[in-house]
């Protein structure tokens, strides 16, 4: 006697397929969206078919080995196009303080960080990206750190950073363009 498989069993990989369709038309627009159900309906039948036609499969609606096999490889390639860029870490509360004069590779980014923030808070100095901790970018970071209640040490060390980036986050990242006065 055959065991017979569980419901469960019989939607997990229907589910899965919905997925698979659902993720695809975020990227490919002539997919129709989905809502995972676990059940092969209308809606995934019209889904898969959609899927054969736009990449030239024949249309039966049927979902064999080949047809699992294209919708697995186009969920791939949309997840990977809807994935967003991993975060670089560039300086780390345990990292050694940079004191002025000094030179390091992570100062061209918090340079440009200035620049941008330059643009749109009228205290900060636009600096040019040279990776070292020269006078006005210098005088940002004390800046930075009177506005943060912080020593006024002009020294690049973990709560200095991480106040900047706030900073950036909110002016630069999350607001149109536009000229802010005052402090932040």
């Amino acid at each position: 006697m055959t065991p017979t498989p569980s419901p469960a069993f019989l939607r997990g990989p229907v589910s899965t397929l919905q997925e698979m369709l659902r993720t695809i038309s975020h990227v490919d627009r002539a997919i129709p969206f989905l809502r995972p159900t676990g059940i092969f309906d209308e809606d995934t039948l019209a889904a898969v078919m959609t899927f054969q036609k736009v990449h030239g499969r024949p249309v039966t609606g049927v979902v064999d080995q080949q047809n699992w096999n294209a919708i697995q490889m186009a969920y791939l390639q949309a997840a990977q196009q809807l994935t967003p860029p991993r975060p670089v870490t560039l300086f780390s509360q345990g990292a050694a303080p940079i004191h002025p004069g000094q030179r390091h590779a992570s100062l061209v980014h918090v340079q440009g960080m200035f620049r941008a923030l330059a643009q749109v808070l009228d205290e900060v100095i636009p600096t040019p990206s040279t990776g070292v901790l020269d006078q006005d970018s210098t005088a940002n970071l004390r800046w930075v750190q009177r506005h943060a209640n912080l020593p006024q040490t002009g020294i690049l060390d973990g709560n200095t950073w991480e106040t900047l980036v706030r900073l950036f986050e909110t002016f630069v990242t999350q607001t149109p363009q536009q000229v802010i006065s005052g402090s932040a």
